[in-house]
């Protein structure tokens, strides 16, 4: 499996998994006074959200290093959920979505530091959603 990427920045470090909804349709419902039922018109289909979960993590040779390199990933990838950054989103499996904006990043738990045979290891689980505006 690859790591999720949005505007070829990848979202997590390890364990990326994502899960994208399938397009919305985009029908309009109307009832009618003495008639049963309802009257539908549809419109095509509407865009999808992607919800993304995954590992970000950053190596140093001091705790503090590590954990300063995984804010500093982590504020990175956060920039780009700006409301305006419409790029490809590929997910885990490797199939591409175009037209995304990436609507939120953020933690999904507390960061760990742990020793490594060369220095420490920043370690934090994230989740992103990832609007599709077209199907």
């Amino acid at each position: 499996m690859a790591s999720p990427m949005f505007n070829s920045v990848a979202l997590c470090s390890a364990a990326g998994a994502d899960a994208p909804a399938s397009p919305r349709p985009r029908v309009y419902f109307e009832t009618l006074p003495g008639v049963d039922g309802e009257y539908v018109q549809a419109h095509g289909r509407a865009g999808r959200q992607v919800q993304v979960r995954g590992v970000l993590a950053a190596q140093a040779a001091t705790p503090d290093l590590a954990c300063a390199a995984l804010k500093t990933l982590l504020r990175a990838r956060q920039e780009l959920a700006d409301g305006a950054t419409v790029a490809a989103y590929v997910g885990a499996d490797g199939t591409a979505y175009s037209n995304c904006l990436l609507l939120s990043y953020g933690p999904a738990g507390l960061m760990s530091v742990s020793p490594r045979p060369t220095g420490y290891r920043a370690v934090l689980r994230v989740q992103a959603l990832v609007r599709q505006l077209t199907p």
